[in-house]
């Protein structure tokens, strides 16, 4: 496979020919110069953009086709012309004088593959793919893009401008200069200067490079993200959610949380029992605690929302109890989600104003089921599977029309998705014969008829859906 040393240049002041004037050849001229090249573009006509930068001087701009000898002097070019009968004309040359030349998807004439770069000052995170797949590398560019915010550019110039001040007075030797600046990064930096604590940021690095060894290293304090892994899809977790997943030591997540959300990190699985939920909530909260005592940053990650029956409020309350840092960060709950997916809302101002989320089994005492058909347009059951004939019985009890339409929605949010349709008088039935298994979601109202015009997640017809009159 070609490519496989990936390297950074130094194009500072060198010339750098893009032939194209293009979208493409724009987009590789700016990154150039970004860069510090000194950039001729070689084209016919161009965009706008290059205009404008060849009006103020940044590039040079010659109007014509390629012609042997653009590439004297040459230090790097591109091809961006979608011509592969150019492009070879250009490889050849590139080759003769000794230039590293990348042709825009067009590998056969390349010297070199150019990454897809996401640029916070001076940090540079580059993607390559050899070449193969640059829609790959683009949307992985974009993912990054959205986990690394500027904070990090600054971090870059805070460490740079601390190790410039302390790397003279260095009286250790390299190991354990290495150590210290592990210690240093150790601490949640990201956090401070993203917080505003710029000096605070410093002052810890300057602090850890200089000590004078005489006590040894203590770990910085711990801290539990409390973290929504929202319902199913990986893709709806939080932006916030992810960095701090991406940040972490160590993830300890519930039995359903996908499993892609942490690739690669150490993991604790604490999947709940039914019949075993109390018992088992001690020992992760014990678990949360000792391992923030360690000093270790830990996400606590929790299937949908962590306030929506998820017991976020107990793990709280213990880390609060227990004098540990601790953050809270909500997400999409099944109860809103899960509907949706399945192209149900769970308000709507023509049918319902009002709904209630209930849990199907409840520490509490029994639900007032009758009740609750008699006060909302709208019921959403969580975790009912177990409890489904029992549940319709007591909102049938309430007075709800056996005829309302109802839905279980299986797998919600996931390529697995399945949809039960029917009145609620006979969805219990129904979802027997579909052989419909937890999790599942249960909607109960009038709400459940605009699944027909805008279920819009997979094919209906794909569903098994079990509509009843």
């Amino acid at each position: 496979m070609p490519f496989k040393y990936p390297i950074s240049l130094d194009v500072t002041g060198r010339r750098c020919v893009v032939i194209g004037g293009g979208d493409i050849g724009e987009r590789k001229s700016q990154e150039l110069l970004e860069a510090g090249a000194d950039v001729v573009v070689v084209a016919p006509s161009v965009t706008a953009e290059i205009e404008k930068l060849s009006e103020g001087y940044r590039l040079a701009l010659i109007r014509r086709e390629y012609a042997p000898g653009d590439l004297e002097g040459a230090f790097v070019a591109i091809a961006a012309t979608d011509n592969r009968e150019v492009n070879s004309r250009i490889f050849q040359e590139a080759t003769e004088r000794n230039v590293l030349l990348n042709a825009v998807d067009d590998i056969g004439h390349c010297h070199f593959a150019a990454p897809s770069i996401v640029r916070r000052g001076d940090l540079s995170l580059a993607i390559s793919t050899a070449g193969k797949a640059p829609a790959l590398a683009r949307r992985l560019r974009e993912q990054l893009g959205a986990q690394f915010g500027p904070e990090w550019g600054f971090l870059v110039d805070l460490l740079g401008e601390v190790r410039e001040e302390t790397l003279p007075r260095r009286q250790v030797d390299f190991p354990t200069w290495v150590s210290r600046w592990q210690q240093a990064l150790d601490h949640d930096l990201i956090g401070m200067i993203a917080a505003g604590n710029i000096e605070e940021a410093r002052e810890c690095v300057r602090e850890a490079l200089e000590g004078d060894g005489s006590a040894p290293h203590q770990p910085p304090a711990g801290k539990v993200s409390i973290v929504g892994a929202g319902p199913g899809d990986p893709g709806l977790i939080t932006v916030r959610g992810k960095e701090l997943v991406n940040q972490a030591d160590v993830v300890v997540h519930d039995r359903l949380v996908n499993s892609r959300l942490f690739d690669g990190k150490e993991s604790i699985p604490v999947g709940k029992e039914p019949g075993h939920h109390r018992d088992q909530q001690d020992e992760i909260n014990k678990l949360l605690i000792r391992l923030a005592q360690e000093g270790k940053q830990v996400v606590r990650l929790k299937g949908g929302d962590p306030f929506v029956f998820g017991r976020g409020a107990e793990e709280a309350e213990a880390l609060a109890d227990a004098g540990v840092d601790y953050e809270i960060v909500p997400a999409p709950s099944a109860a809103t989600a899960v509907p949706a997916y399945a192209g149900i809302p769970v308000t709507d101002r023509r049918w319902s104003s009002s709904v209630a989320v209930v849990t199907g089994h409840c520490v509490t005492g029994p639900v007032d089921w009758a009740g609750m058909a008699r006060s909302v347009e709208t019921i959403v059951v969580l975790m009912g599977m177990a409890r489904l004939a029992e549940i319709v019985d007591g909102l049938l009890e309430g007075g709800l029309d056996p005829t309302t339409p109802a839905a279980v929605i299986e797998n919600g949010t996931l390529p697995e998705q399945r949809v039960i349709t029917a009145s609620l008088g006979k969805l219990p039935s129904a979802a027997e014969e579909a052989g419909v298994s937890s999790p599942a979601t249960i909607v109960v109202g009038e709400v459940v008829t605009v699944r027909d015009r805008i279920a819009w997640f997979t094919d209906p017809a794909k569903q098994g859906d079990a509509n009843e009159v």
